[in-house]
Parts: C-alpha cells; structure tokens; sequence
C-alpha cells in the first residue's frame, strides 16, 4: 500500500535522503517525497520544515504537500506531529491516536476560487490500524485524544491553554491543515502524534522550544517502527 506520510520535528535534523523540493500549482514543495519500505508499505515521505529544516509552522506550503503525495500515488496521509499536552494526566513522553480536531483559524483550501465546502474528518480505520500497531511498540499509546491546531511558530500562552484544555487533550501547529486538505482530495487521513512536552502552565517546569525538538527527534524510529507493523490494508 502506498501511504502518504509529512513528518515535521520528529526527523533527524541531518536526514540527506530527501530529493529537492517539487514544483506545483501552488508553489514548492517543503522537501522532495523520499520513497521508503516499511513492512508491506510503500511511504511517500515529505519533510514538513524542509532539508534541512528552516520552513517555520506558519510558513509550510501545506497545499503543495499535500496535492504533490496525492498526485504520486498515496492512497492515504497520515501526518506524524510534535504536540503538546493540554492536561497534566497524560503521559509525556507518549503517543496518541486522535479522532478529531480543531482547527478554527487556519483557513486551509484548495478552494479560492469556487466554492466547496468540505466535511473533514479522521478516518476511523486508519485510527483503529495506527491505534493497534503502536501499542505494539508503546504499550501506553492513547487513542480518540482531541488536536487543536495553533498557528505558531511561538508556543501558546498560559492563558491560551487554560482556553485550549477545555476543547481539546492536544496543542501543535501543522495537522489541521494537513487533515483539512486531505479531506477536500478525498484522501482518507489518520495521523500519530508524539506527546513530547506539556503546554505551557500545564505543569510547573519551564518550557525549552530545543527540549522539545530533541525529545521528538528520539522518536523516528520507532514511528517508523509503527508503520511497518501496519496490516497490509485498512
């Protein structure tokens, strides 16, 4: 099965094997699709913040990401994003599943010049497979969590989170557009998302933006690692 994945933080800053960026109707591409084996899978991986990474969260050309996996065969995306933890109970470090998401602002589509208005939603068969094979390799794994999506690139303030925690379990900055476009494709989405920090207030230790980063990046291969374990279709 080929699988569409955009991965952001959780790739190693020094990863060389990505092609350069594609050109498209909607501009380049972060990076080029980098073709990997997974167990039965193909992935078509793009890098959300470039190679290397210098694309901030409020800079990815998301519509040319997304289109681009589509038109090279992707049956399906699956975004793997850093997030933060909305509510102290939750396991930092983890992985979660989600099955919705919030995303009021950022105004994502393929649509400026008709008018289309798109159902988004997480596919629950992607959710229930992603939700099996992680938990092969992180016991812990949570699934039906709620992302909200911010613009970024800066963190949230506490005030912010005290707001956010009321919506949603989980606070990052790229998938709701990245669901949102798939949707208006017809591509089917699922996503993994590393809790690697807790929002800010959330708990009383200070939030370092490298910290965060070094502790995603620990995490590529066993995502990889869940997406091999994928069952050959779902």
């Amino acid at each position: 099965m080929k699988i569409g994945v955009i991965a952001g933080s959780v790739l190693p800053a020094d990863e060389t094997g990505f092609p350069p960026p594609l050109e498209t109707d909607f501009g380049p591409t972060s990076s080029g699709i980098l073709r990997m084996n997974a167990g039965p899978h193909d992935l078509l991986i793009i890098s959300r913040h470039g190679v290397p990474p210098n694309i901030p969260p409020h800079m990815v050309n998301h519509r040319a990401n997304v289109r681009s996996l589509m038109e090279a065969g992707a049956e399906c995306l699956i975004s793997i994003c850093s997030t933060g933890a909305l509510h102290s109970g939750m396991r930092v470090p983890g992985l979660t599943i989600p099955r919705d998401y919030i995303d009021l602002f950022s105004g994502a589509t393929f649509h400026d010049g008709d008018i289309f208005h798109a159902t988004p939603a997480i596919d629950g068969d992607i959710l229930s497979a992603l939700a099996r094979s992680s938990r092969k390799v992180a016991p812990h794994t949570t699934e039906g969590t709620v992302y909200v999506q911010t613009r970024g690139p800066r963190l949230e303030t506490r005030a912010e989170v005290r707001l956010l925690s009321e919506w949603g379990d989980v606070v990052g900055m790229n998938m709701g557009p990245e669901a949102t476009l798939a949707s208006e494709l017809g591509m089917r989405f699922g996503a993994i998302l590393t809790v690697d920090n807790y929002a800010n207030g959330v708990v009383d230790e200070a939030l370092d933006f490298r910290d965060i980063l070094d502790r995603a990046k620990m995490n590529w291969p066993l995502l990889l690692r869940v997406l091999s374990l994928l069952p050959e279709r779902f």
